[in-house]
């Protein structure tokens, strides 16, 4: 007897095949990352294209055959389309989706993170405040390094070991300078207290800064490479 299994989950990946099919990875409530299967998806009149495309949430019905999961129906919840109309929100959430698919594993689930990125969302569907969205992101990139069982140790000096996960005194190998600021915005990440870092002085390019080095150590740690900067031309430099 087949088992269906009815949950949403966030289409973070996309890969269209021949004339009519499509491959979506999708960050599911439940069950995590799974990849599926969409044959015909592209020409059918029955059924949603929409909710196969990127940055979209959507509804799922769907069983196991064997190793494959297959979908028998799919439905759109919500599109995004509030961000989908801001360019630099837009990017900030195809980035979001993109650290998903290349940090997840298959079928681990994360239901805390699911919840987090949705949090996330919403909130870029109605902010425009760019110091607030790249805390968020910051913020968000920090909960990922948690939620994979790493650490930032503050250590004692402004060079961050991608490979020891402390700040040292002195830049060695694998290491990445930050100034006093910059510094600051990490720890207050750290110690929770983001708040601080929207009511403080704090520039943008400094929240870039912190954002190129907690992107750098999942790089490092996962052998991945996510580029904020592919998201939006000339943002911040290696």
């Amino acid at each position: 007897m087949i088992r269906f299994i009815n949950d949403e989950g966030f289409v973070i990946n996309k890969t269209d095949y021949g004339d009519a099919d499509r491959y979506i990875t999708v960050f599911t409530k439940n069950f995590g990352k799974i990849n599926f299967f969409m044959k015909g998806i592209r020409k059918s009149k029955k059924r949603e294209v929409g909710a196969t495309d990127i940055l979209t949430l959507s509804k799922l019905t769907f069983y196991r055959k064997k190793e494959n999961y297959i979908i028998s129906s799919l439905q759109c919840d919500d599109p995004y389309s509030e961000i989908k109309a801001d360019l630099d929100n837009l990017g900030l959430a195809l980035y979001i989706m993109s650290v998903l698919n290349s940090v997840l594993v298959e079928n681990s689930r994360k239901n805390r993170l699911f919840i987090i990125t949705q949090k996330t969302l919403e909130y870029l569907k109605r902010s425009n405040n760019k110091k607030n969205n790249y805390t968020l992101i910051a913020y968000y990139l920090y909960y990922i390094i948690k939620d994979e069982g790493l650490k930032i140790d503050k250590g004692d000096g402004n060079n961050f070991s991608f490979q020891d996960s402390i700040f040292l005194k002195k830049s060695e190998k694998f290491t990445f300078e930050i100034t006093e600021e910059q510094k600051e915005i990490v720890v207050k990440i750290i110690e929770g207290k983001v708040k601080e870092i929207l009511k403080g002085n704090y520039f943008v390019n400094d929240l870039l800064r912190v954002i190129l080095l907690l992107e750098k150590y999942l790089n490092f740690q996962f052998e991945i490479s996510l580029q904020l900067k592919n998201y939006f031309m000339g943002v911040m430099n290696d």
